[in-house]
């Protein structure tokens, strides 16, 4: 299993020096969890972020039917965070579940933002998470709006191509915005093309 540590990511995006990553450890800690376990769950406030050093992870929420809409998914080297709770401190909407073995570091986000106050490194690394999100989010809406089932299965495929040998495809038919006998058609018939 691939393993992408939190300061490889920092020592490769930001340019921090090792007494400012070390404010940040210090605030900070690994937590271990096994497939399904859940990280966060509907109704809790969330009071980290999350960045995935090993493992899958994916967020979403149920609706009154008991439908599964699936939000995010996150593997390895990527930041996950509740958006209500961290930006709106607000109980979530979503779970946050396990999807394999996964190792987290949880981030206190009360401590990260004291240090995006304070040093100007920190403010810039806050800045690229949320541009960060909120270019996948944008992409992401842009897809489920126009987009048939097949572009966005290709889409998704070509972005994430780890997650499909890694994630049960009803998941992935949730993110996409379709049935799961939707996405076998779909799949059934790039096989064909090729």
């Amino acid at each position: 299993m691939r393993e992408y540590f939190f300061d490889d990511f920092l020592r490769s995006n930001v340019p921090l020096t090792d007494e400012q990553r070390s404010m940040l450890f210090k605030h900070s800690m690994v937590k271990e969890y096994d497939r399904g376990d859940f990280i966060l769950n509907a109704g809790e406030t969330c009071v980290h972020r999350f960045f995935i050093e090993r493992g899958a992870i994916r967020e979403y929420s149920i609706d009154p039917k008991g439908k599964e809409h699936l939000l995010f998914f996150a593997v390895e080297g990527w930041f996950l965070m509740n958006v209500d709770s961290v930006f709106f401190n607000q109980p979530s909407n979503h779970f946050i579940q396990a999807i394999e073995p996964t190792r987290l570091l949880l981030i206190n986000e009360n401590q990260l933002q004291k240090l995006v106050r304070e040093d100007p490194a920190f403010a810039e690394l806050d800045r690229q998470l949320l541009y960060e999100h909120i270019q996948m989010l944008h992409r992401r809406i842009t897809l489920l709006q126009s987009a048939s089932a097949e572009e966005r299965y290709l889409r998704f495929i070509k972005d994430f191509p780890e997650i499909p040998m890694r994630v049960p495809q009803t998941m992935i038919a949730s993110y996409l915005g379709i049935t799961p006998e939707s996405l076998s058609r779909v799949r059934r018939a790039i096989a064909k093309g090729r």
